[in-house]
């Protein structure tokens, strides 16, 4: 009996490291997310960019619709920058506006590449940018600017969310059962 408490922490150890990758958090970095520009009473899209998340600014529009695809619809200076969780949008100067259009703005697609997501909080310096305009489903994000008049200098950052514990709460967890399976075997002793 004296041998079974080790052999169970044993086996218990054994099988947190054969589950730990199913949960890893999820990140978005290395894959292929597809930026549209969606515009429209019946949205459709005008512009599109598929890009892979990495370090920095993965969309930098001069502004003046110059450039290709996406940065061709920008009179403002504009960086889209997508991190392991992150969707943001910032504006260089604010001397144009997003149209009303039932629909005029962004989607972020494959998003479900990066894990599987529950939810978003949005940080935003945008007025009248608010969660009323953002329609998220765990592959895409829909983000509705029209009649926004944007300042120089604003932008918003969507962070998703998912239901996968952190690695450090899975650590916790573990360190508890560790003292909960110690204390046992001082009883036992």
């Amino acid at each position: 009996m004296q041998h079974s408490i080790p052999r169970a922490l044993a086996v218990c150890a054994f099988a947190a490291v054969a589950v730990s990758p199913a949960f890893a958090a999820n990140d978005l970095t290395g894959q292929s997310i597809a930026v549209n520009w969606d515009f429209g009473a019946t949205p459709v899209s005008i512009a599109e960019r598929t890009v892979t998340v990495g370090a920095g600014p993965e969309i930098q529009c001069a502004g003046g619709g110059v450039g290709p695809d996406l940065c061709a619809f920008f009179v403002d200076g504009a960086t889209i920058d997508l991190g392991a969780n992150t969707l943001a949008l910032s504006i260089d100067s604010g001397t144009s506006y997003w149209n009303p259009a039932g629909f005029n703005g962004y989607e972020f697609s494959n998003l479900s590449s990066g894990g599987p997501w529950t939810g978003y909080t949005l940080s935003t310096t945008f007025a009248g940018l608010d969660a009323s305009r953002i329609t998220f489903s765990p592959d895409a994000l829909w983000v509705n600017m029209q009649d926004i008049h944007p300042v120089a200098g604003q932008s918003f950052t969507i962070t998703l969310t998912s239901a996968v514990p952190e690695p450090g709460n899975l650590a916790l967890l573990f360190a508890g059962l560790g003292a909960l399976a110690c204390s046992a075997m001082r009883r036992r002793a």
